[in-house]
């Protein structure tokens, strides 16, 4: 799993995560709305051949793969809970997160 990328603030209240109102890109400092996240990170993203380099770990991922593995930069583990890395919402599994992921966030 790559790099954990949390646009929450990371504070955690009586074991919740707290929401951030305004969502700052880490990489170019945009301001930027919850549901283009994933978008968002993908105009990051550099295309060499059939390769792509994540704008936010510069690994080198398949092109056809690079989106997923940008989600998954979103996914936050503690213990056996998994939190979604832009809104806080829990999950029980990695596969529930990812698709919550695709749904709100791109």
């Amino acid at each position: 799993m790559p790099a954990e990328l949390c646009l929450i603030c990371g504070g955690e209240e009586k074991g919740y995560l707290l929401l951030m109102h305004q969502f700052k890109c880490t990489i170019c400092g945009e301001s930027i709305a919850w549901d283009n996240v994933v978008s968002h990170y993908m105009k990051h993203v550099k295309i060499s051949g059939n390769d792509a380099i994540c704008g936010v770990c510069n690994a080198k991922v398949k092109r056809a793969e690079i989106r997923d593995h940008i989600r998954s930069h979103f996914v936050i583990r503690r213990d056996r809970r998994f939190f979604c890395g832009v809104c806080g919402r829990e999950f029980l599994n990695v596969k529930s997160l990812l698709v919550h992921i695709r749904r709100d966030h791109e």
